[in-house]
């Protein structure tokens, strides 16, 4: 018999929605807002495989900008920090790893102080009852 279907949550909307009360006024978002502000930290959903048929391994590029670069490293050290701790209030969020650690990358060709990493958020998901 075939594992019952499982509808997963969207991984980017859950980092979201909990990064945005932690980072200090700092804009968190999937998308760059109009007009750009000067600090964002932006989070997409690049792949990552379902490991089973409970838990979806999904792979978030997180990326960092600011005026300068220690202080693109100064919010991407605090959003490494809260991902980190997404299970303890997150409950579908059953493992956090990181797959690249912070690098600072300066974005081309404007050289804005930007920090990268990738995180993979283990979501538990859910069979539908209806």
């Amino acid at each position: 018999m075939a594992a019952p279907a499982t509808r997963f949550a969207d991984a980017t909307l859950l980092a979201t929605e909990y990064l945005r009360p932690l980072m200090g006024g700092v804009h968190v978002g999937s998308t760059v807002p109009r007009p750009r502000p000067p600090e964002m930290v932006l989070l997409r959903r690049i792949g990552g495989p379902r490991r089973n048929s409970l838990i979806d391994d999904a792979r978030i590029d997180v990326q960092v900008w600011a005026d300068s670069d220690h202080r693109a490293e100064e919010i991407a050290s605090a959003t490494r920090y809260h991902l980190a701790r997404i299970c303890e209030t997150r409950r579908e969020v059953r493992q956090v790893s990181e797959e690249i650690g912070p690098t600072l990358i300066p974005d081309a060709p404007s050289d804005v102080p930007r920090v990268l990493m990738t995180v993979v958020l283990s979501v538990r998901g859910a069979v539908p009852t209806s």
